[in-house]
């Protein structure tokens, strides 16, 4: 291929299905005031690509940094873009499966609680790692 299809936006329409809401500003502190996650400043991507930076390198990063609660089908939500994982949140009779919370537990607390606040306050029945990070 001569030419990457850079123009063509159906992995950010993708990437934005589901989309129920996001946490503004996206930035994820510690009880100390500390900074464990800033999702905003990220916010440089939404411009043009420098000559020093791939194109495609730069659409990545736009896509990734993309974050808030999303519905993945009926009952499974997933929260991107406030660590370097997802979690995601499946929803049952008697409450959520967390899968894969997150790598800090600031973070796993600031996706649970946007999750809630679109979602109800269910509770946690179980949590499954399916690797570490």
């Amino acid at each position: 291929m001569d030419k990457l299809p850079l123009d063509d936006t159906r992995d950010f329409a993708d990437a934005d299905r589901g989309f129920i809401g996001a946490l503004e500003p996206c930035v994820v502190t510690a009880a100390d005031g500390r900074v464990v996650w800033d999702n905003d400043s990220y916010g440089f991507l939404d411009g043009d690509a420098p000559t020093t930076v791939h194109p495609s390198l730069w659409r990545q990063s736009r896509l990734c940094a993309k974050q808030g609660l999303y519905e993945v089908v009926e009952g499974i939500y997933q929260v991107r873009g406030l660590d370097l994982s997802n979690i995601t949140f499946i929803e049952g009779d008697t409450g959520i499966i967390v899968i894969d919370p997150l790598i800090s537990t600031e973070t796993a607390a600031a996706a649970l609680a946007l999750y809630r606040s679109h979602r109800g306050n269910r509770p946690v029945t179980a949590v499954i790692y399916t690797h570490s990070h």
